[in-house]
């Protein structure tokens, strides 16, 4: 007996026994949906976290107060020797280092914006002028603030789109004046809409001159500093040149942590990997779940099927054609399973995908192929017990077994 006429042989015995062979291919089934969805969500988050990060500017380094140590960790609060990063800091980056394009020094916090009766909670975002180029995000309507506001620290502000509805609403906002933690700015510009990036709802800040921040968060120290390379080449040597600067001017002393865009993109990455394996193994867990059942079905099978067996090895039929007729049903029974997950998958994740269109799934290939060849081996792994059970049968005694 071939391949195909075991294979039809199989489905043959399936077909007698739908509700039987349906409930024991459900364990394949939800394993292989599982599997697949787990990874495809990783993959996409993965998708969703590069294009958050490319959206962000290009070319980035984030510099921070604090040495990180080298075995991970943030900058430690409260250790010796640290300078605080100025905004002089700032100024020496974009005058000394030429592999630099553009410095955005940042001092933030939450503070209570309002305009007579209406009022709101949102982060304050102390910047320079450079910041919508360093960031790749700009005014939809108005101006962001210059070089000369900032020199001056001139009390003017530059709202996001959900903090302009919310506050005025129709009104058009521009030269009107906002109380930013009880002290009046005038607005000159509204930020392009811009939604939730990589948690933070950038349509939901306000951003002013940072020498005005200064004086409203009454501190000279810097949050941390944006900075942009010329180039994609020149990331790894600007990063350098920072470090070797600051070192110089904090009196030889490296105690600030310079990230690239890449370093951080690579940190998020290594992280959903080890998610997904970790949640694809859980879910792998049901494929195995559904092969115990699979061997049980088949025991079952092989006992009922006794005396038919003994009939097949009375007209000749060998050892091995008995081995693989069963081995094959058995995996057979799984592929189809496995069908099934795998197109249940794709039809759950698509209908997600129209409901939630900013849902991040990615169906790769790789991980279809991975689920369908792993349910395959499910089956033969787990079917062999049965079938070298069936195949070893005395004909004699399997003919007497009424």
């Amino acid at each position: 007996m071939d391949l195909f006429e075991s294979a039809r042989v199989a489905l043959d015995a399936l077909a007698h026994n739908k509700l039987r062979s349906g409930l024991t291919m459900l364990g394949i089934v939800i394993g292989v949906f599982a599997v697949i969805s787990l990874v495809s969500l990783g993959h996409g988050a993965q998708k969703y976290v590069a294009r958050e990060f490319a959206g962000m500017g290009s070319n980035l380094l984030l510099v921070t107060p604090g040495k990180r140590e080298t075995f991970g960790g943030g900058p430690m609060i409260g250790a010796q020797n640290v300078h605080k990063l100025t905004l002089e800091d700032s100024d020496a980056i974009g005058r000394r280092v030429p592999s630099v394009s553009g410095v955005a020094p940042i001092i933030f916090g939450l503070g209570l914006v309002k305009i007579e009766a209406k009022s709101r909670n949102c982060m304050v975002v102390g910047t320079g002028a450079e910041f919508p180029d360093v960031r790749n995000i700009r005014p939809a309507t108005g101006s962001f603030f210059g070089e000369d506001d900032v020199d001056a620290g001139r009390r003017v502000v530059v709202i996001g789109a959900l903090v302009r509805r919310e506050l005025f609403g129709d009104e058009n906002p521009l030269g009107r004046y906002l109380n930013v933690m009880g002290t009046p700015f005038r607005v000159i510009g509204v930020m392009e809409r811009r939604g939730v990036s990589l948690g933070f709802d950038l349509d939901d800040l306000v951003f002013i001159p940072v020498s005005a921040a200064r004086r409203l968060f009454n501190t000279d120290a810097l949050a941390e500093v944006m900075v942009q390379a010329r180039s994609e080449a020149l990331v790894d040597r600007a990063a350098d040149e920072v470090r070797a600067l600051l070192m110089e001017r904090h009196g030889g002393v490296e105690d600030v942590t310079v990230i690239t865009q890449g370093q951080m993109l690579s940190t998020l990455n290594t992280i959903l990997d080890v998610l997904t394996a970790t949640l694809a193994g859980i879910a792998g867990i049901s494929l195995v779940v559904g092969g115990i059942g699979i061997m049980n079905i088949m025991l079952v099978s092989v006992r009922e099927r006794t005396r038919e067996i003994g009939v097949r090895k009375a007209i000749g039929a060998r050892s091995r054609d008995i081995l693989v007729q069963f081995l094959v049903e058995s995996v057979v029974l799984s592929l189809i399973g496995g069908a099934i997950g795998v197109v249940l998958a794709f039809g759950v994740q698509v209908a997600a995908h129209l409901v939630i269109s900013d849902l991040p799934i990615a169906i790769t290939p790789w991980a279809v192929t991975l689920a369908v060849v792993f349910s395959a081996a499910i089956g033969i792994f787990f079917g062999v017990f049965p079938a070298r059970r069936a195949s070893r049968l005395n004909p004699i005694e399997a003919l007497r077994t009424e």
